[in-house]
């Protein structure tokens, strides 16, 4: 009796160890009222170490997010649709570095494409139920700064030009030209032309000189 019962028992451990069905991979959209947007036209703008970093220069970051983890599960891959710039999928198996998944937190996940793209829709796998996954936030390019090419031009072209080219030229072509020629033509010219003969401001002629034998 004891026998049989242990048997039973068994049966029953048996059957209920048998593995139950896995959730079956759904796709859902993106919720209409997030698109289109470009990632600097977003209104949820942050930049998560966690979920692709940034700003990174040239390039945008957007960040997906299913709710309610405990009955949507996890993403197995999203698909972006960038219009004119085309689609881009990345999936749990190959771009695992693109998700937080495993719970109990809600599941995310993260594509980075050329600043100023802008985003028309956005389907996802799933392996759990949704009405809709979200885009939670961007993280937008960073600007390139305009400082380092102004300032290092302008400060070594004005000084070195202007300072040299003044100082050596006005000082030794004034004054030699004008003291030389001044003092040595006033004096010579005058003094021997009026001292040797009579009548010129010379001594006037005595009586002896005059007289002729």
């Amino acid at each position: 009796m004891t026998f049989a019962i242990g048997l039973i028992a068994l049966a029953g451990a048996q059957f209920d160890s048998e593995p139950r069905a896995a959730w079956a991979d759904t796709v859902v959209q993106i919720n209409p009222g997030n698109v289109p947007t470009t990632a600097d036209g977003f209104e949820d703008q942050e930049c998560d170490p966690n979920q692709g970093g940034g700003p990174l220069p040239g390039q945008d970051i957007w960040v997906f997010n299913l709710p309610a983890h405990n009955q949507a599960g996890d993403f197995v891959s999203v698909t972006a649709n960038f219009g004119p710039n085309g689609t881009v999928t990345i999936t749990a198996a190959d771009d695992p570095e693109n998700f937080s998944n495993g719970g109990p937190a809600a599941s995310k996940a993260w594509i980075i494409t050329p600043d100023g793209w802008t985003l028309f829709g956005a389907s996802a796998v799933i392996t759990g139920e949704a009405d809709f996954f979200v885009l939670t936030h961007t993280c937008p390019a960073a600007s390139p700064s305009p400082s380092p090419s102004v300032s290092p031009s302008m400060s070594p072209s004005a000084s070195p030009s202007v300072s040299p080219s003044m100082s050596p030229s006005a000082s030794p072509s004034a004054s030699p030209s004008k003291s030389p020629s001044a003092s040595p033509s006033a004096s010579p010219s005058k003094s021997p032309s009026r001292s040797p003969g009579y009548g010129y401001g010379g001594p006037e002629p005595s009586p002896s000189d005059m007289y002729v034998p």
